[in-house]
């Protein structure tokens, strides 16, 4: 848990390092976001069912959660990726657009990929 904290920390840190510097209509700061959301996202919702879990309110086995939550706590983190994308749009940022969008196709692929015999 404390290894995703630190990868929070670290992103919200290097992000406002980058809009300091105007980095923010540039395509990397997109690839950036669109990488590092879906992955604080998982975390985020991870943290969420753990805690319900805690408190009875959903079911899990030994601490693992079944793959159909598995499956939906990726796709809430991969759907992180509407906050930049919003904030770019709003921004006039198209680069910085794109580049999440572009991460987050290839996102969905892998999750298709990774869960596709239990999807198929």
């Amino acid at each position: 848990m404390q290894f995703f904290c630190s990868i929070v920390l670290f992103v919200l840190a290097l992000v406002k390092i980058l809009i300091m510097y105007n980095f923010d209509k540039s395509i990397w700061i997109g690839i950036l976001f669109g990488l590092a959301l879906p992955v604080v996202g998982y975390a985020l919702t991870l943290m969420v069912f753990e805690q319900l879990a805690k408190a009875g309110m959903v079911q899990s086995s030994l601490g693992q959660f079944s793959p159909l939550q598995n499956r939906t706590m990726w796709v809430i983190g991969i759907m992180f990726n509407l906050i930049p994308f919003q904030y770019f749009k709003v921004k006039r940022a198209e680069r910085a657009m794109n580049g999440v969008l572009l991460m987050t196709i290839i996102a969905v692929i892998v999750w298709i990929v990774y869960f596709h015999k239990e999807l198929f």
